[in-house]
């Protein structure tokens, strides 16, 4: 029989949240294991590589040039139409290199001292009769005293532990992802386009990456979609947009726009990430917060292991925390999006579009934006102002 390896902390899930939560409870001194299913972090890639820079800073830290592929520096809303609405008056963005940035990460949290083990995928997470984990693959056990889990949206270690992790259909967006290259992309502006011809339900994004490379994608409401459908619209995006183009990496998954999991903590396994449904529901963008996540949750892990112990109270505070800083927010974000699903069809959007198109584009943000999109019910304007404040 396999010999048991015990932990501390045993993180599942080498992702931006995952790593970020074993580089913290390592730093902190405590004896901690990361593993991955995958052979290598970071691919493929399934996300628009967009995060903020205020973002970024503030819960990585120090930011490695190596990583920044592109800085977005204007945006542009496209109307069902075609009509465009450009937005200068945001704050920088990066296009950052995933496989890079997940990959240093990882580095980051051995260097610290913890013990990464990837192509190791958990099959099951039991507890112990001493109140410990057993996370067993086909053919290896590790044993810790406190688990976060950080396995994505599928979230199926978190379902063993009693958490309801079902998505309603208009909770969950399918999407399609690809490489492209085309000297028809611009340099520094990212385009999002709207409408039921693009992605009923969702919307389809154009994140450059320079030399004339941008990531391309699409999201699809899961209660409009079907088998094969992203993929489809996507190419139609890809060869109406970027004719004779080469397209490079095409693949689907999804992504959670839910409002995030609750309780956060069970007994001693926290859960993060996309496995806790931190995604931001308009946009569907989630690496800020599985950075924050991952910080916290490994922060206040390893505050909550002492001896033979583990402080269940100081586990919780990681969700109080969340709830705090990102966890209201995102719970408005949900109700913006309810809304747009009922309301925000074609011509709704289009009608949004022409009664920006006079504003000056230096001073338009995404507040102005959405501020005009829910201005004739006071409680979602409300939400919008402490979404985008």
């Amino acid at each position: 029989m396999a010999e048991t390896h015990k932990y501390d902390i045993v993180i599942i899930g080498a992702g931006p949240a995952g790593s970020m939560a074993a580089l913290h409870a390592a730093k902190n001194g405590r004896n901690v294991c990361l593993l991955e299913r995958k052979n290598e972090v970071g691919i493929p890639v399934r996300c628009g590589e967009g995060v903020g820079v205020k973002s970024l800073t503030s819960h990585r830290g120090v930011i490695r040039q190596e990583w920044v592929k592109s800085i977005l520096k204007k945006y542009c809303m496209v109307s069902p139409s075609g009509l465009k609405v450009y937005i200068g008056g945001e704050s920088e963005s990066y296009i950052i290199d995933r496989e890079k940035f997940d990959a240093e990460i990882v580095q980051d949290a051995i260097k610290a001292g913890a013990i990464y083990r990837n192509n190791f995928a958990v099959e099951t997470l039991s507890r112990c009769t001493d109140g410990t984990y057993d996370c067993k693959s086909s053919d290896r056990t590790v044993n810790g005293r406190c688990v976060i889990l950080a396995e994505g949206v599928e979230s199926r270690l978190a379902r063993q532990c009693g958490w309801n992790t079902t998505l309603d259909m208009a909770d969950i967006e399918t999407c399609a992802f690809a490489r492209v290259v085309s000297p028809l992309i611009e340099k520094e502006v990212c385009f999002f386009y709207t409408g039921s011809r693009f992605s009923p339900g969702g919307y389809a994004w154009v994140f450059p990456r320079g030399a004339g490379e941008a990531n391309v994608g699409l999201g699809i409401c899961g209660k409009s979609s079907e088998s094969g459908k992203a993929k489809e619209l996507l190419e139609k995006f890809i060869d109406k947009e970027f004719p004779a183009s080469k397209t490079l990496h095409l693949h689907c998954g999804a992504v959670p726009v839910a409002r995030w999991l609750r309780p956060l903590v069970k007994e001693n396994v926290m859960v993060i990430g996309d496995a806790a449904r931190q995604v931001n529901c308009l946009s569907g963008g989630g690496i800020g917060y599985s950075l924050y996540a991952g910080k916290t949750a490994g922060t206040y892990a390893a505050q909550a292991v002492s001896g033979s112990s583990v402080n269940y109270s100081i586990l919780r505070r990681y969700e109080k925390e969340w709830k705090k800083n990102f966890g209201k927010q995102q719970d408005r974000s949900y109700s913006l999006k309810k809304f747009l699903l009922k309301y925000g069809n074609d011509q709704f959007l289009d009608r949004i579009a022409h009664s920006l198109l006079r504003e000056n584009p230096d001073k338009m943000n995404y507040l102005r934006v959405f501020t005009r999109t829910f201005a004739k019910n006071p409680w979602l304007l409300l939400k919008t102002v402490q979404v985008f404040k």
